[in-house]
């Protein structure tokens, strides 16, 4: 795997894709130079904007990207003291390292492009919100030993990211229902953040992108899956 494995995953988009790319990183300077922050979150955003393109491409090096965001975004959770933040980043930097191992391993050609899409089936929905169910509790717990302002609302966004991170590494198309719940709580999170507690709206932005992405992950997911099986 070499720079040739990330410039290829930008090869071959349709071009509405490309525009939509590049729509949401010119609102992500736009939000940036309206309320300026920091350079360092501008950076963690536009590498998440990148990432989450990438997923609702199917495309490996999404995990690279991923991980500079969640070491970005989690150092600026910790400072603003926004735990949940933390907690999940923490994760997704140990799910983008997995992630991409097991997507390049499963991979016939060495790409780690999605080809083969899984969708969540009957009693499969249960058993995730089973996971959901128990990743929550955990995170509720370890929350309240911090002392988080908001432990439930900060724990529910936890576990239905997660969920979907666990999701994705499966190559599960369901994975954007939960990616969609996990945005909108990351929103309302952050919207808080902005206005209460001196936090950054670059990131509330990127988050509001993220929901639109998911939803047109999730129709194109479903679109690889038709055209594969």
């Amino acid at each position: 795997m070499g720079f040739n494995f990330i410039i290829n995953d930008f090869k071959s988009w349709d071009r509405k894709n490309y525009l939509f790319l590049f729509m949401m990183i010119f609102v992500q300077l736009v939000a940036f130079t309206i309320n300026p922050s920091s350079w360092v979150t501008l950076v963690g955003g536009l590498s998440g904007i990148i990432c989450v393109n990438l997923i609702a491409q199917g495309k490996a090096s999404n995990y690279i990207f991923g991980f500079i965001s969640a070491l970005i975004i989690g150092y600026f959770g910790f400072k603003t003291r926004i735990y949940a933040e933390v907690l999940l980043q923490s994760f997704y930097i140990v799910m983008d390292i997995t992630g991409l191992y097991t997507w390049l391993k499963v991979s016939e050609d060495g790409s780690g492009n999605v080809t083969e899409v899984k969708t969540l089936k009957g009693i499969q929905w249960l058993y995730a919100g089973f996971v959901w169910l128990g990743i929550g509790v955990v995170a509720y717990s370890i929350l309240g030993f911090v002392n988080d302002a908001q432990q439930m609302l900060d724990a529910i966004t936890f576990s239905v990211s997660a969920t979907a991170m666990l999701l994705m590494i499966k190559r599960y198309q369901s994975q954007f229902v939960f990616w969609l719940l996990g945005n909108v709580f990351s929103i309302m999170l952050w919207f808080r953040a902005g206005t209460h507690a001196g936090g950054d709206y670059a990131l509330f932005v990127m988050y509001c992108m993220y929901t639109i992405n998911s939803i047109y992950g999730m129709i194109h997911w479903l679109k690889i899956k038709k055209n594969n099986d």
